[in-house]
């Protein structure tokens, strides 16, 4: 299995910086694992690069709407540049059974004026991409002492702790890091790029999206409805 280091000579190669044989310098080592981590970083911020959705549960506490969603906040989970479904389940349930909560757009979420509303369950989630965490609101704010909320979100690949962190990822992902990786690098050596090199790292970036790609199910919003039936529009006989 390739190591980052791995990763980062064989993109030194690519550029023509080492030959067959050659090894880099503690420097450049060092050097090109910033840089990739950087690449890494970009990544995650790309939904497509994204390969993974974990599930994450957490406690609802009654009457508290709000919760911190990032690595050891309520919602322990690396913070979520995105975020696919927030359900929630009763626990008192002799079943337990996961419902769905609706998502609301900066809009919807502005747009609600008693943010205090409480109820027994909540109906809606919006979730604030603040920094260092993210933050998610339930509406109305729920009142159950036995609810648990599910977060469904893309993990982004994890940068490298060190040059002897292994590349343990899906297909694609290898020639995805050294090629990109090598673009990224070749001006600070002022190596020359091959188009066939562009064409590769596209490519295999390309590649990568591809298969991160998800069927969806389709939706439709209940207000284009309105006017169908007897004195409405009839798609087949238009």
């Amino acid at each position: 299995m390739a190591t980052a280091g791995d990763v980062i000579k064989s993109a030194l190669k690519e550029i023509g910086v080492l030959a067959a044989g050659e090894t880099p310098t503690a420097d450049d080592s060092i050097d090109g694992l910033a840089t990739l981590n950087r690449l890494v970083d970009k990544w995650a911020a790309e939904r497509l690069a994204i390969h993974t959705i974990t599930r994450t549960e957490w406690t609802i506490t009654s009457g508290t709407g709000q919760y911190s969603v990032a690595s050891g906040q309520v919602v322990n989970v690396a913070r979520p540049v995105f975020i696919d479904h927030v359900n929630f389940q009763d626990t008192s349930l002799s079943t337990t059974t996961e419902l769905p909560l609706n998502s609301l757009t900066d809009d919807a979420w502005a747009g609600i004026r008693l943010k205090t509303q409480e109820a027994t369950y909540p109906s809606d989630w919006y979730y604030n991409p603040t920094y260092p965490y993210g933050t998610i609101d339930l509406w109305p704010v729920p009142t159950s002492a036995t609810l648990e909320g599910v977060l469904y979100a893309p993990a982004a690949v994890s940068q490298f702790a060190a040059l002897t962190t292994a590349v343990s990822l899906p297909p694609g992902y290898e020639e995805m890091l050294v090629t990109n990786l090598a673009l990224r690098l070749a001006p600070t050596y002022g190596a020359q790029v091959h188009p066939e090199l562009k064409d590769r790292a596209r490519d295999s970036l390309a590649t990568v999206k591809r298969s991160n790609t998800r069927l969806m199910d389709m939706s439709l919003d209940a207000a284009a409805l309105i006017g169908c039936g007897p004195s409405g529009y009839d798609i087949r006989t238009g």
